[in-house]
């Protein structure tokens, strides 16, 4: 089964505005086709990020944390 990605943009940290809102939109869509939605987060310093992205209706969340990103 395929699974719907949504890369997340982070600002000084925090996902910004529009990956929230694709966030949103991509749950609605993963709802339709009956897959599950999965966010993408590269950063550095962004432990925890992924309780940020839950509440939007990620099912998964990717995380790589590293300092040269």
């Amino acid at each position: 089964m395929n699974n719907l990605f949504v890369f997340c943009e982070l600002d000084e940290g925090k996902p910004v505005d529009v990956s929230l809102e694709l966030l949103t939109k991509g749950r609605s869509l993963a709802n339709t086709l009956g897959c599950r939605l999965e966010a993408v987060v590269l950063g550095s310093g962004i432990d925890g990020i992924e309780n940020e992205l839950f509440p939007y209706g990620a099912d998964v969340v990717h995380v790589a944390d590293n300092p040269e990103l």
